[in-house]
This record gives structure tokens, C-alpha cells and sequence, in this order.
């Protein structure tokens, strides 16, 4: 099969599956979900040896735990009324150098578990899962209205 045909087969495969798995569940039972869709089309991507893919997957998660409590910081931070619109622009800067800083200290880490390609293809597959997860749901919008 050549590659356009596996990546179309494979795209159809995950929006079938997000699509089903996303009926009528709960919020965190679709977190879970949509986490367990990541994890396999990360893994598809990365195509990871044994020792590669046990060296690699507890990393990426302290990333994804680190990831979340930076996200729910500003989003809290975000939801004070009271703020200045200065003080606003000052604090999304310092998330958005603190983002920066986890994505280089995740970099060195990643870098002890797997090549420096497969971390490029891991950037890849984020934002290419990114992509799918948001095109998924705006069609999933748009169906229901």
C-alpha cells in the first residue's frame, strides 16, 4: 500500500473511532478516550522500539502532567475578574515563557529516550493529532446544528 492510501485509511480509522467514542459518554470518560486515541497515534508515528517506547512513554507523561497543571494555571489566572489589563498581558507572557521552558527542559528528556528525529516526529504527531481532534469536533458542531 503505498503511503497516501495508508495515511487516508489511517485518518478515516481515527475519525470513525473519535467520532463512536465520543457519543454519549461523559467528560472525563472522552478525556480518557481521547488520550487513549493519542497515545496509539503518537505511537503509530514515533514507531518505537521496546527500550525506546519504555524509556519514552513515563517521560511524556510527567510532560502531559506538567503540560495540564501549566494550562489550568492560566486558566484560572484567566477567570479573575479583578486583574489589569497590563497585569493580564504580563501574566500571558510568563505562561508563554514558561511553556517554552517546558517544552526545552521535555526536549533534553526526550532526547535520553529516543533520536532527535523521532522527537521531531513527536512534534509532528502532536500537531497532526491537534488537527484531526479540532477538524473532528467542528464537523461534530456543525452535525448537531
Amino acid at each position: 500500500m503505498n503511503g497516501k492510501l495508508k495515511k487516508g485509511i489511517w485518518s478515516i480509522i481515527f475519525c470513525m473511532t473519535l467520532s463512536a467514542s465520543l457519543f454519549a459518554q461523559d467528560h472525563r470518560e472522552r478525556y480518557e478516550q481521547i488520550e487513549a486515541i493519542k497515545v496509539a497515534f503518537i505511537t503509530k508515528k514515533l514507531d518505537l522500539t521496546t527500550d525506546e517506547a519504555q524509556k519514552f512513554w513515563p517521560v511524556y507523561n510527567n510532560y502531559q502532567k506538567e503540560l495540564m497543571e501549566l494550562m489550568k494555571k492560566r486558566r484560572e489566572d484567566r477567570q479573575k475578574a479583578d486583574i489589569a489589563p497590563n497585569d493580564k498581558i504580563n501574566a500571558d507572557l510568563a505562561y508563554e515563557s514558561k511553556m517554552l521552558d517546558l517544552k526545552k527542559k521535555y526536549k533534553k528528556l526526550y532526547s535520553r529516550a529516543i533520536p532527535a528525529e523521532k522527537i521531531l516526529l513527536l512534534y509532528q504527531a502532536e500537531r497532526e493529532f491537534r488537527e484531526h481532534l479540532i477538524k473532528q469536533l467542528n464537523h461534530r458542531r456543525k452535525s448537531s446544528n
